[in-house]
C-alpha cells in the first residue's frame, strides 16, 4: 500500500478534509458529523458511501489513520495524486462521496 508521506500535499488535504468533518475536535469523525457536512446534498447517501469505504474497524467513527489508509488504497489502485488533490477540493466543499475503483465499495446499488 501506498504511503501518503510520499505525498506531502496530498497528505496535508486528507487531514485538512478531516478536520474539516471532525467537528468537535475529538480525533474522531461520527456519522451525525458526516451528515451535517453534507447537508442538503445528500447527505445520507454521502456519509453512507464514505463509512462503507473508509470505516474499516465497522465502529461507526472514522479517524485520520483510516482516512489516509483509504486514500493510499486509492493511490495504490492507480489513481493519480492529482486527480485525488481536485476531488478532496470537491469533497471539502460538499461535493459528493466519490466511488473509486479501488477494491472497496460503497454499498451502494449503481
Amino acid at each position: 500500500m501506498a504511503n501518503l508521506d510520499s505525498y506531502p500535499t496530498l497528505k496535508q488535504k486528507v487531514a485538512a478534509f478531516f478536520k474539516k468533518l471532525d467537528k468537535d475536535g475529538d480525533g474522531e469523525v461520527t456519522e451525525a458529523e458526516a451528515e451535517v457536512h453534507w447537508s442538503g446534498n445528500f447527505s445520507k447517501i454521502n456519509k453512507s458511501a464514505m463509512f462503507n469505504e473508509v470505516d474499516t474497524d465497522k465502529d461507526g467513527k472514522i479517524t485520520l489513520t483510516e482516512l489516509e489508509g483509504f486514500f493510499a488504497n486509492v493511490i495504490a489502485s492507480g489513481y493519480s495524486v492529482e486527480n485525488l488533490e481536485e476531488e478532496l477540493d470537491d469533497m471539502m466543499n460538499a461535493e459528493s462521496w466519490v466511488d473509486f475503483d479501488d477494491g472497496r465499495t460503497t454499498g451502494m446499488n449503481k
